[in-house]
């Protein structure tokens, strides 16, 4: 029993995976906005990288970290971990409630819906 329900979750998951993709942003936009902590942090990281992408491209432009010279693609790797490390410290609970929500609407959703109607290419009956 639990196997069918499993084989179901996946078909209608197969059959309705754009839908649940524009759920989810819907979700996390709705959900980014409405936290002035996530605005404030991205509107920051986003001033940062106007900054540096207009300052990287002086060709002057030299910075040494402990007397070692870094190049430009060695400074858009530090400011990229820097960001994600950031990103995933302030906006990361966010993502991942709006993740965990959409997963159990998922679920829910695949549990209830009937199972969709085969179209000319579906592998669904492959699936059940």
């Amino acid at each position: 029993m639990l196997c069918l329900g499993l084989k179901i979750c996946i078909a209608t998951a197969t059959h309705f995976q754009i839908n649940y993709a524009v759920i989810f942003l819907i979700q996390m936009l709705v959900a980014i906005i409405t936290n002035p902590q996530c605005l404030v942090v991205i509107s920051v990281l986003a001033i940062i990288w106007m900054m540096f992408l207009k300052k990287n491209d002086d060709p002057n432009w030299e910075v040494s970290i402990g007397g070692m010279q870094l190049g430009k693609t060695q400074r858009w790797m530090a400011l990229s971990a820097i960001t994600a490390i950031v990103l995933l410290s302030v906006v990361g609970q966010v993502f991942f409630s709006a993740t965990f929500f959409c997963g159990i609407l998922v679920i829910v959703h695949g549990i209830l819906h009937p199972v969709p109607e085969p179209t000319f290419g579906d592998e669904i009956n492959d699936v059940l």
